[in-house]
């Protein structure tokens, strides 16, 4: 053991190989062994005690004597059991953070293992050597891979040599409070219980592609079991809106930070309501626009149909709440959607709609997903354009893509912090409607663990080619409804129109009862020819229950892209950039055939 100092920035004194030849076990033996020796000390006491009401009695100065120096005896046999208790403590707080630290070098060796790399004893990454695939999709998908798992690994190593070092000097120094005579009373039972390690920073230039993901999931699988249950407790803060800690932690800890959430919003919309005046108006408005959407969470975690809900994320300091509230099992399942909606998306006006909504589509992705389960996340992490804004902002216009660019780093964080957090690995969809696709578009071109991404009625991407955002070849599903005049026609000012980026696949939303009876640009679809159940239309029509662009949505979910229905000549015409087709196929007109 080395004394020193192991915080942020200061030089670490355990190096990967010194990790991993820790043997925790080691020091549980020794934690048992002082527990024993402190159990027999105070036993020893105990027959001081007994033996000295057991002698005759007798008095005088002697009495006295003998009285005081049984006093000293039991005095010394307790702080000595007191100082065994402090070691014990140090030595078994010691035992499980080295774990820890030791779990963190196995997991960085089996994520490497699982690529077909390796870790040497340095802790330094080796990738096998890649055979040329002759496919730039698939070459940029494999790199980006590559790049997640050195972010990961690098992660894991650097956390556990912190951890190490930490515990390295904690036990020196409880050691050496010990040795001065330091026992465990009650009133140093606070100085016994270590400080929580801090979490990683947030994002950085220096951090590296999800670095800060990575670094915050290896943070904590660095803390004991006690710890974690500290932190959530104490600092909820620090768990609640973390990417990269589990799931159910971030529930927990998020409960904690909604309570809060409410009791703030309560208040203000009080103090507003009391003030009333001409000058406040805004501000009543938006206290009662942040009491609606913390009900509407609380009414939505509330539910008990379809599965149980997690809160990954509230946060109610911005201009409208923040939410991200999960359908199932986050941390274990095969599957998990992560759904990003669009223009005027609100926590306290939506979140109600699209959990309904969004029990049924899991049910039925679970169904196709070959006995798999399915988890859904509707996340409202950024505060999505409204339509008033169109007229009176310009950085948060829908018009303008600094939204969704400013934002897309959060998305990728979320969904990468969700694999990060986990012992295996899911298979991860991105769902975005409208703007929410835009955002989905930029958050490609980032590093992240999204596998498949589905846009639906977005109204352009900042690519032209799928080899520019390294997902992996045909998972990117594009999906325009006829009448859809926001993905007819956003292009023109959010860069690649969905449908013209090289790669996509052009996912169906429009049925015909039977061939040869499409559209073109001049003519409408014929309504008496169109299967109106399974033909989305318009811009809001692409969830609807029966629809085949809702079908398309539930098979790339599952991980299922052979039941995937794509796009035909008679659909393209009618989906091709052209006059406005309207959003309800019944009230298209009839033509003669």
């Amino acid at each position: 053991m080395r004394p020193g100092v192991a915080g942020a920035g200061a030089p670490l004194t355990m190096t990967v190989a010194d990790v991993r030849a820790c043997r925790p076990q080691s020091l549980l033996e020794v934690g048992r062994r002082l527990e024993e020796h402190r159990l027999r000390v105070l036993g020893l006491a105990e027959l001081v005690l007994w033996r000295r009401s057991a002698a005759p009695r007798w008095s005088g100065a002697a009495s006295s004597a003998a009285a005081d120096r049984y006093g000293l005896v039991v005095a010394g046999l307790g702080r000595l059991a007191g100082s065994i208790a402090v070691t014990g403590h140090a030595v078994g707080h010691a035992a499980a953070r080295l774990q820890s630290a030791l779990d963190l070098v196995g997991r960085a060796d089996r994520r490497a293992a699982d690529e077909g790399a390796w870790v040497d004893g340095e802790g330094r990454l080796f990738l096998p050597v890649r055979a040329s695939l002759g496919d730039l999709v698939g070459e940029a998908h494999r790199a980006r891979l590559d790049e997640l798992l050195r972010v990961e690994v690098h992660s894991c190593l650097a956390r556990a040599r912190q951890a190490a070092s930490q515990t390295d000097d904690e036990l020196w120094r409880g050691l050496l409070t010990a040795a001065r005579g330091a026992t465990a009373s009650p009133g140093t039972a606070a100085q016994l219980v270590p400080q929580l390690p801090p979490p990683p920073a947030g994002p950085s230039t220096s951090a590296g592609v999800g670095g800060h993901v990575f670094a915050s999931a290896a943070w904590w699988r660095s803390l004991t079991d006690e710890e974690r249950r500290r932190a959530t407790r104490e600092r909820p803060d620090w768990v609640g809106p973390r990417d990269g800690v589990p799931a159910a932690a971030r529930h927990e800890a998020n409960l904690v930070l909604l309570g809060r959430a409410e009791q703030t919003a309560w208040t203000r919309e009080r103090e507003a309501q009391r003030a009333a005046s001409a000058s406040n108006a805004a501000e009543r408005t938006r206290s009662a626009e942040h009491v609606a959407a913390l009900q509407a969470v609380r009414d939505v975690l509330g539910r008990r149909d379809g599965g149980p809900r997690r809160l990954l994320l509230v946060d109610a300091n911005g201009p409208d709440v923040k939410a991200a509230v999960a359908i199932g099992d986050v941390d274990r399942a095969e599957h998990v959607v992560t759904f990003v909606g669009g223009l005027s998306t609100m926590v306290g006006a939506d979140l109600r709609r699209y959990d309904d909504t969004f029990v049924r589509m899991r049910s039925e992705a679970k169904a196709v997903a070959r006995g798999e389960d399915v988890a859904l996340v509707t996340w409202m992490g950024y505060d999505a354009p409204q339509v008033h804004e169109i007229i009176t902002s310009v950085d948060r216009n829908v018009l303008n893509g600094k939204l969704a660019r400013d934002n897309a780093g959060a998305l990728a964080d979320f969904v990468t912090g969700v694999e990060a957090s986990r012992d295996r690995p899911a298979h991860q969809t991105v769902w975005a409607h409208s703007y929410g696709g835009t955002l989905a578009g930029h958050a490609s071109l980032r590093t992240s663990a999204i596998d498949d991404v589905a846009v639906f009625g977005a109204p352009g991407l900042p690519f032209s080619d799928v080899a520019h955002t390294a997902l992996k070849p045909g998972s990117l599903n594009v999906l325009g409804a006829v009448g859809d005049d926001v993905f007819a026609y956003g292009w023109m000012v959010h860069g690649t129109a969905p449908a013209d980026v090289v790669g996509a696949s052009r996912l169906s939303t429009f049925a015909l009862k039977q061939t040869g009876t499409g559209c073109n640009h001049w003519l409408h679809p014929r309504s008496d020819f169109v299967d109106v159940r399974r033909t989305s239309a318009g811009h809001s029509d692409y969830l609807r229950a029966g629809t085949d662009s809702a079908r398309n949505l539930v098979a790339v979910a599952a991980g299922r892209p052979d039941l995937r229905v794509f796009q035909g000549i008679d659909e393209r015409a009618c989906t091709t950039t052209g006059p406005s087709l309207g959003t309800d196929p019944l009230s298209w007109p009839r033509l003669v055939p």
